[in-house]
This record gives structure tokens, sequence and C-alpha cells, in this order.
């Protein structure tokens, strides 16, 4: 809601907007010079975010301009439209000099981040400069609703136009895939294909680059998407260092070079800045939480020797194969997480195995789909988990093995595996089904 408040002498009047003003005038108004509708101060407060310079360049007004009351209704609703503030008011006067605006201001709370996936002809500091003078309250992030994101869409296809750049700007707004808030929001260029085709690693440690360049093959040929390269780095890049005990290496972003281009494709190449950081050694193992399975039996599935270079990637498959070992138990929803302490003075690490065992699960309904009754019986005969006892999660798949021993012979059997875990009453349902081939 806008409101306005307006004194002159004796002429006064109050509009809420949006909707229509309600005024009464009185006759001396019509012997007010023209010069009192210059505009000659514009004041702001309330906002925490903006400044005032940021905020008049964005109401559209300026000093100096003659001004009306429905200027400032433009103007309020124009900043309010924007999204970035929950409410603007305004208020402002006349005398002989000129007139003065008042502009009170609430900042919206909800922001998001705004990330720019595929811009390759600009760094990141030649785009957010442009975007700050062409877009007066952009600061890098935005509100998930309002005019402030049409006018970035505006301001980066006008952009592309005058660098006689190809391509059609596009956003989407990023949110978990299981649901939830919006998270970001992500500008790309559209109907332009960006290849990479070079990728090329900055201050690599010793020995590690020819494996970094062999790593990213997988990448060259395939379209620039920033969030694309970032997941790659972490699934490619990243485990080349952890797994020889870099457990600090960091990778900046890459930032792509243009080295060709025509009208509808462009090719890049990547430049990635690399830390490593020094390589850890295993100083301690330890075990917290565990109650069902000894710290003996779990030590011996964990491959960290002391004195040794800690491989991290080693470590999760170990610790993956711990929570196999409780799931078989019955513990379905058991978790291991490791807590590394850092020495850097003697770059060494302790490991903390925090355990989370939780309930213990047991064998619900067993249901067998695709047999008829002699071979169903048969199946669910050979199968030994019964109701109500601990359920092995790894017992399905041991057991079909077995259930293709029962059934009819010169058939090829595919069967389909399914564990329905209830986390209400602490069973798990199985489902198997079996299709003749």
């Amino acid at each position: 809601m806008f409101i306005a408040r307006l004194a002159l002498l004796t002429l006064s009047f109050t509009s809420v907007l949006p909707g229509p003003a309600i005024a009464q005038v009185h006759r001396k108004s019509v012997d007010m010079p023209q010069s009192a509708r210059k505009l000659i101060e514009i004041k702001t407060s309330g906002t925490q975010r903006y400044g005032h310079d940021e905020i008049v360049a964005a109401s559209g007004l300026r000093i100096g301009d003659s001004v009306t009351d429905d200027d400032f209704k433009k103007a309020a609703q124009r900043l309010g439209e924007t999204g970035v503030f929950s409410d603007v008011a305004y208020g402002f006067s006349y005398s002989p000099l000129g007139t003065k605006l008042d502009l009170q201001l609430a900042d919206a709370q909800k922001f998001v981040p705004v990330r720019f996936e595929n811009f390759v002809w600009f760094t990141d500091e030649e785009l957010g400069k442009e975007l700050r003078n062409r877009v007066p309250l952009f600061r890098g992030e935005v509100p998930v609703a309002g005019t402030l994101l049409e006018l970035l869409n505006d301001a980066l296809q006008a952009l592309l136009l005058e660098k006689n750049l190809p391509g059609r700007v596009d956003y989407m707004r990023m949110a978990p895939m299981d649901g939830g808030d919006i998270q970001a929001l992500n500008f790309t260029v559209q109907d332009v294909k960006i290849t990479i085709q070079g990728v090329k690693f900055l201050g690599p440690a010793s020995g590690e680059e020819t494996l970094l360049i062999e790593a990213s093959k997988k990448l060259l040929g395939t379209d620039y998407v920033r969030d694309q390269v970032v997941g790659f780095g972490e699934k490619e890049w990243l485990p080349v260092y952890l797994q020889r005990g870099y457990l600090k290496a960091h990778f900046g972003d890459a930032v792509p070079h243009v080295t060709h281009q025509e009208s509808t494709s462009t090719v890049v190449e990547l430049s990635v800045p690399v830390q490593p950081g020094p390589v850890y050694q295993v100083e301690e193992v330890s075990w917290t939480g565990n109650k069902v399975l000894p710290a003996e039996k779990l030590n011996n599935m964990i491959h960290l020797p002391v004195g040794e270079a800690a491989n991290a990637i080693r470590l999760n498959g170990d610790l993956e194969a711990a929570e196999k070992a409780y799931q078989s138990k019955g513990y379905m929803r058991a978790r291991i997480k490791p807590e590394a302490a850092f020495d850097d003075a003697n770059n060494t690490v302790r490991y903390t195995l925090q355990v989370d065992e939780g309930d213990l699960f047991r064998m619900g309904e067993l249901e067998i789909l695709g047999l008829d009754a002699s071979a169903t019986s048969k199946v669910r005969a050979a199968w030994t988990v019964r109701e109500g006892e601990p359920y092995d999660a790894g017992y399905a798949n041991h057991f079909l093995n077995e259930a293709i021993k029962v059934l009819p012979t010169g058939v090829h059997w595919a069967v389909d595996v399914r564990e329905s875990v209830n986390v209400e009453d602490k069973t798990v349902d199985v489902n198997l089904r079996f299709n003749s081939k």
C-alpha cells in the first residue's frame, strides 16, 4: 500500500494507492507560481539495503524537473512494483522555491542470489558493473517476485544487442528437487550453442595436472553452463586431490574465454584456478555413538592407516560399507558422519566417526508377483526372514539366487526387488516381481 501526504499553504489532500485520489483543492492553488512545481529536494528514509542515489535513480525522478502529485504516485508505484520494498510511502510540500519530496520505504525480507550461467562474453565484474548502471536496485540478489527480474532480463538482452551478440535471455527460479523455497535465480542465454573446447588449470599441485586434464576429457565438446561445470568439478576434479590427502583443496570458478564466435555458436576454453593446500596425514581414527557394532569390527572396514596420507574418497566408500553392515542388522537408517579435526601446524588430521544407529527395523509383509500359485508358494517357503524378525537389507538380493532354483527351468527370469521402509511402525515390506523372458 502506498500512502501519500500533501501540504501546500491551504491546499491539502490524502490519497491511497493503488486507487483514485480524492482531493479538495482551494482556489488559492491556482495562484501557485510555476516555480513551486520544480523538484528541488528528495529525501529517503527507512531502507537499510539501498542508498539514497540508488533509490532516486530507480524512482525515475530528477532534481529540476517540473512535477505533480501524479509523478510521485508513478514513482512510488514504480519502486513498489520492483519487489525490493515491502512498503513505500511518500509525502511532499510546495513552496515558492519548489517542491520537496519525502520517500519512506521498508525493505522486503526475502532475497535470493542471481547467477549468470553462460554469459561467456563478459567477466562477472563487467556484467555486474553494467547491470548496476542499468538497474540501480540490483546488488547481486533479487526478490523472487516483482519487476526487478524483468528489468534485469531486459538489461541483459539490451546488452547482448548492443554488443551484436547472439541469443535470447531467459531466467529460471531454482528450488530443491524435493520442494521448498526458491534458492536462486539463474539467467541464461538461449538459442546459441556454447561449446567447451579445452580446459587449463592454474596452480595445480605437482603431478596432478595430467590427472586433471585426463579427468576433463568428458567435459570437452559439451555445452558450457556454469552450474554444470561446478558439479563436474566436484565429481571429477576434486577427488584427484582428496584421495591423495589434499583435504582442503579448492577449485575457483572456471573462467570461460571465447576462442571462436559465429552467428549462433560460440567456442570457449576454461581457465580453472586450483589451490591444492597441504597433504594431511592421519593421526588418529576413533568412533562414537556405536553400540550395536563394536569399534573392533568397524575398524576392520576403515582403511585409514595412521601416518599415511588421508584418502577421503576411500573413507567415504568405507563408511558406506559400514552403514550397510548396520543395515544388515536391521538398522535401516544408520548413518555415519566423519568429523575431521585438523592440526595445520603438523599437517595431520584426527577423524571422529560419529554413528547414529537409528531404530531397529523388522521384516514386514512379503509380496510375490508374476508367478503362478505353485511357484509363489515355493518362493515364499524359500524366504527365511520371517515377519517380525530383524530385517537384513542385503538379504533380498542374495535370496534371488535361491529363488531361481525353485522356479520352472528353461525360462530366463528377471526379478525386480522393491523394499518399502515404514518409518512409523519400523518395518520393511518387500515386493518381488518376477518376469519371464
